[in-house]
Order: structure tokens, then C-alpha cells, then sequence
């Protein structure tokens, strides 16, 4: 493990990504004329089709997707008489997309599509009395889905799909540790894994070594802090983690055989970096994606600490992350401004 930062990239002096000329913008609209959308539900390529799926302010799930040339709107709805309170993500079962979300006395519904219709199934409580409350990312790795889930005294949970789901109770870092937040899940040498930020800004990394749950810190260079997730992706084959310190300077920690390095990808000169929409790849590069205060969309091509800027929505910066998705020949950023219209940058 490095104890030492690497040198951050001169933003000013380096090359600069992906422009503005190679993206374009396109408002989604609304799910109705009374609907908004107000959290992300995930992203899929769901019966072969890129779709962006949200929850709306009556628990209700929608699905946004590219039908043809057009993006169409579908109502999901909800399971009979129970309104949805927070999404947990999108995960592929044995080729099929799960939608999974928590209602609001904490049980964890899937809602997944059963050849070209979609089915609602209760996948329970976890065991135990306490509620679970904040998702903490979703992967598939060999056969195995699965769902990470933060209950309210920050212990984590997964619930796991081989021939069937199953809960299991992961814990909490040796000592008890509040306030996680999750940057996301991956698959990684030692099988899936989820990364979380505690309240005093350390990352840590939980998975399952042969069933028993296995806590490890990534230990920050001396001083680092992560003020803000990003997110995580496997870049050339090599698990990453994404996060933002408090003086917005993007960190890079990526595994390297046993050890975990770090590096200081810096921020566009002149830029305070606001808000993460995620990671993607694209174009043979993997792009971590941040908005400026002000609304403006850059990329980090990652390999290299370049940065690019990809400008905003017709209608201003955006408000509320709705996913990333590639999609073969095409890859997707989302998002909602301030009216509640969703837009893709692609």
C-alpha cells in the first residue's frame, strides 16, 4: 500500500479529454404532465434496449427507453398498495435486469423483466429489526447478484442471488464505524466487493473471503480525506475507486495485484468540482464524470488525468445523477435539472 500521494496532474498544462464538440445533449422530458422524477433507479440494457429507470414522488417506478430512434416513457407502477421509498440499483440475474428498491417499512422488492413484461417480487426485510435505509451498490461477478444495503445503525447487508436470494449480514469495520456511505460495488481478485466512506473520510473495502466478511481499509495517503464519493469501475481490467477531497481534487485508488495505489488526478484549472455522475466506459477510455458549480459537465479520461469539458443542458447545470450506461456503440451520462427533465449526454 502506498503511504505517499502521487503527484497531482498539472490540469492547466495537460492534454485536455474529450470536447464539447463530441457530445450531444437531449432532453428526455418528463414521465407525464403532473410526474417527476426525484431519485435514480439505475441503468440497463434491458431487453436489449438502453433504458434509465427513476422513482417518482408516489413511490412509483418508471423506465425511460431508447425504443428505435425515440426514447418512450413506460410506468412500472409499483407493487400492489405498497409506494416504493428508495432505489437500491439495477442488477443482472442470469441475463435478466432487476430493478430493486426499498418500501418504506424497509423490504427489499425486485422488479425484473420476465421476457417483455415486468414483475414485481418481495425479496423481504433482512434479518433483522433494524431498518435498512441507504443503498451500497449492486455487481455481478461469476453467477453471484448482488445487493449492498446500509442498515440505520450503518451495518451492511447484502442480499445475494445464486439459485435463490439470500441475506447475509456483513457487519461494520472493527470497532463500529457510523455514518458509511457507499461509492459503489465491484468485482475484484477476491470476489465482489463494496467500498464505502466512513465520517471521517476513510475508504474502506467489504466483500465475502470463502463466506466470512472481510473489512479492509485503503488507507489514504497522509491527510487525504474523502469529502464525497465518485464512484467505481473496473479500468483496464484493474478495480478503481473514485473520490473527491474537500478541495475538490479527484483521487484515483486502483488495485494493483495485493496492494491498493493512489493517485491524485487534480481538477480542471480554474474549476470547483460540484457533483459526481458517475463513471463510464467509452471510446476505449474509462471517463469519470463531475459537474462544476456551475453547471458544467467535465470528463476525466482517468489513465491519463485529462480533462474535458462537455458543457451543460439547454436547460442549466443538472440537479439529481440518474445513472451512466454504455451501450456497445454508444454510451450515456443522465440526469435531471432543475425542472425535472431528464437529459442524456451521449
Amino acid at each position: 500500500m502506498n503511504d505517499q500521494p502521487s503527484s497531482p496532474t498539472n490540469a492547466s498544462a495537460a492534454p485536455v479529454g474529450d470536447s464539447l464538440s463530441n457530445f450531444r445533449w437531449t432532453n428526455l422530458g418528463l414521465p407525464g404532465p403532473d410526474t417527476q422524477l426525484v431519485a435514480s433507479a439505475g441503468t440497463s440494457m434491458g431487453g436489449g434496449s438502453p433504458n434509465v429507470f427513476g422513482l417518482d414522488a408516489k413511490g412509483n417506478l418508471w423506465s425511460c427507453w431508447l425504443n428505435g430512434n425515440a426514447w418512450q416513457w413506460t410506468s412500472l407502477g409499483q407493487p400492489t398498495g405498497v409506494p416504493l421509498a428508495r432505489p437500491m440499483g439495477t442488477v443482472s440475474v442470469s441475463g435478466t435486469t432487476n430493478v430493486l428498491l426499498l418500501d418504506h417499512k424497509g423490504n427489499l422488492w425486485t422488479c425484473w423483466l420476465n421476457g417483455t413484461s415486468w414483475q414485481w417480487d418481495n425479496l423481504g426485510p433482512s434479518p433483522t429489526t433494524t431498518r435498512l435505509v441507504e443503498a451500497a451498490g449492486t455487481v455481478e461477478n461469476k453467477g453471484v447478484s448482488t445487493v449492498y444495503i446500509l442498515d440505520e445503525k450503518s451495518i451492511l447487508w447484502q442480499c445475494a442471488y445464486t439459485t435463490s436470494w439470500q441475506w447475509t449480514s456483513l457487519g461494520q469495520p472493527a470497532g463500529g464505524s457510523v455514518g458509511l456511505r457507499s461509492v459503489g460495488a465491484l468485482a475484484t481478485s477476491t470476489g465482489s466487493s463494496t467500498f464505502l466512506l466512513d465520517n471521517v473520510g476513510t475508504l474502506w473495502a467489504c466483500g465475502l473471503n470463502q463466506g466470512v466478511p472481510t473489512w479492509s481499509t485503503l488507507n489514504q495517503p497522509s491527510g487525504l480525506q474523502g469529502a464525497q464519493s465518485v464512484g467505481v469501475i473496473a479500468s483496464s481490467g484493474l478495480p478503481t475507486v473514485f473520490t473527491l477531497d474537500p478541495k475538490g481534487n479527484l483521487w484515483q485508488c486502483q488495485q494493483n495485484a495485493t496492494t491498493w495505489q493512489w493517485t491524485n488526478l487534480a481538477q480542471p484549472a480554474g474549476v470547483a468540482l460540484f457533483m459526481s455522475l458517475g463513471t463510464i466506459y467509452a471510446r476505449d477510455n474509462t471517463y469519470v464524470l463531475l459537474q462544476d458549480d456551475k453547471g458544467i459537465l467535465w470528463n476525466c479520461v482517468n489513465r491519463w488525468g485529462q480533462w474535458g469539458n462537455m458543457g451543460q443542458s439547454g436547460n442549466g447545470g443538472l440537479v439529481v445523477p440518474m445513472g451512466t450506461l454504455y451501450a456497445g456503440s454508444d454510451s450515456y451520462v443522465f440526469g435531471l435539472d432543475d425542472f425535472g427533465n431528464l437529459w442524456s449526454c451521449n
